[in-house]
Parts: structure tokens; sequence; C-alpha cells
């Protein structure tokens, strides 16, 4: 997904959601906010608004010398996300379908994304996941893939936020039931509220595979700028899930098969998503919607 002009002023807001998050004072908020402005102004719109948010927020750690102002809300979101767990586990236990409700938890958890967005309603979220009508529905494609593989194929399972990776577990651990290896990837640094390693192992995703980094502070997984290690991993995999917008954003144009699974949550990726999957302009609204979409290699 190429960056739209409506990023721009998104990552302006950002700049600002940080700088007040971590208490800046006026000078530092205006340095931040004048100098970020200045590199919009230099964007290259054809890179993905993940690999041009890298920067953007490289350069708000370098002035306010914060590298992690999501450190609290991050561990706050996996507390949170733990104390609902059983519940959403029970749920997925006593599904018609385990396979539809895993993912539709581990779905809903994205919702839990402070780039996108300053408020959400996670509960709510949890709570209507299973009913909820999903804006494009490829699970069957995810289901008919997974039938064909093998115990000991390999997963390429990438991660996104702190609070959803605790509900990515439960569709690992159908994953895992079925004999399949596992590698789960989060980010290398600091990025908004993505999932680190650390994170990883507190919600105990090592349970369910190997942990690896992309070796990259992006909020995406931008191929050109991850590790050998990562990319081996990627190349290799028999399946792909892909978490999340950010994801979503920075591969859609990969020529490689990829499964999906994010909430929609700006017009910008709504509209990108619309035109992936044929669907009318505006049925999609970028305001929470679910959705599995399988990228083919062969649709870029």
């Amino acid at each position: 997904m190429r960056t739209n002009p409506d990023c721009l002023p998104c990552l302006l807001r950002q700049t600002c959601q940080v700088v007040k998050l971590i208490g800046s004072d006026e000078r530092t908020q205006v340095a931040a906010l004048q100098q970020i402005a200045a590199m919009l102004a230099e964007v290259d719109l054809a890179l993905s608004p993940p690999a041009n948010a890298g920067p953007i927020y490289a350069a708000i750690a370098s002035i306010t010398g914060c590298i992690d102002p999501y450190s609290d809300k991050k561990k706050i979101s996996n507390r949170q996300a733990l104390a609902a767990l059983p519940a959403a586990r029970e749920k997925v236990r006593q599904a018609e379908d385990e396979l539809v409700a895993a993912v539709r938890f581990a779905i809903a958890g994205n919702i839990i994304d402070y780039g996108a967005l300053e408020e959400f309603d996670l509960q709510q979220m949890l709570d209507s996941c299973l009913e909820e009508v999903l804006v494009v529905d490829h699970t069957a494609k995810l289901a008919d893939r997974l039938a064909k593989l093998k115990k000991g194929d390999r997963v390429c399972y990438l991660t996104d936020n702190c609070g959803e990776i605790v509900f990515d577990t439960l569709l690992l651990d159908y994953l895992a039931r079925r004999g399949l290896l596992i590698t789960v990837a989060v980010k290398g640094g600091p990025i908004i509220n993505d999932a680190l390693a650390e994170d990883a192992l507190e919600v105990g995703l090592d349970r369910y595979g190997k942990i690896i980094t992309n070796e990259t502070s992006c909020p995406g997984t931008v191929l050109a700028q991850c590790g050998q290690s990562f990319l081996r991993e990627f190349t290799e995999a028999d399946l792909i899930i892909s978490k999340g917008q950010g994801n979503f954003e920075s591969l859609s144009d990969e020529k490689r098969d990829i499964f999906c699974l994010l909430t929609v949550k700006c017009p910008a990726a709504a509209r990108h998503l619309e035109q992936l999957t044929g669907l009318q302009p505006g049925t999609i609204t970028g305001k929470g919607e679910m959705a599995v979409y399988f990228h083919q290699k062969g649709a870029c």
C-alpha cells in the first residue's frame, strides 16, 4: 500500500499524541511538531505508511529522549488481555468451529492500536466478535490452506500489538495442536505499542513456537528493512499469517501468499482493501471493521 496524503496529518497527530503522553514541555512539543512537519514535506508517497512512520518515530525519540513512550500502556494492555483471556478461551472451546472463533478473537485484539486510535473499547470487541459480519471474509480459504498442510509444515506468524498478542495465543494453540512448526515474529525495537520479544515471552507465546524479531523498529513488516534471519523464515514458510493493519499496509504489494487478519481502522486502509477485493467504494468505513483477507502472490 502506498502512503496516502491522508496519512500525513495522521502522522502529525501521532506526533502530538506521543509528546503529550510522555509529558514533554511546550518547547519540546513545538520542536517535535516542527521537525516532523518538515519531514512530512519530503515524505516518499511511493513507500508504505509503516515505512514512512519508522523514521518519524525515530525522530520523535531523538527529540524527546524517550525511545519507548508506550511502555506502560503495553504492560497494561497485556495485563488486561490476560485477565480477559480465560473467558475468550472458553468461548473458543465451546464454538461450533474452533478455527473461526480463534481467528475472530485474534482479530478483535487488533483494536488495541495506539497508532491508529487514541481510544477503543476492547471489551465491546470481545463481546461482539463472534457475531460480527466481516467486511472481507476469507476464513474458508485459510481453513482450506490449513487442511492441505501436514505435520511439520512451517508457519510464520507476524504479530502486531501488545494485548492483542494475548488473544493470538488462541489461534497459535490451534495451529500448534495440528503439529505445525510455528515461528512467531515480533518487532526488533520499540515502535508505538507493537510487541517486542520480552512482551511475547511475558504472555507465553514461546509455548507455541520459536520467537524471532524482524530486526526493525517499524510499525509493520517492510521486507527491505528486515534482517536476514527473519527473511529466511518468511520466505521458507508454508503459511504466513499477518496480524494487524500495519503489517497489511506494508505487505499488500508483496508477491507472496499471505493471510491478513486485521481490524480496519482508517479510511486510507479501508479504500486500499476495497480496491484489492473489488468492493464498492464506501463499503468499508475504516472504523474498526474486522477482516480476513487472503493476499495471493499473483494479485499485485
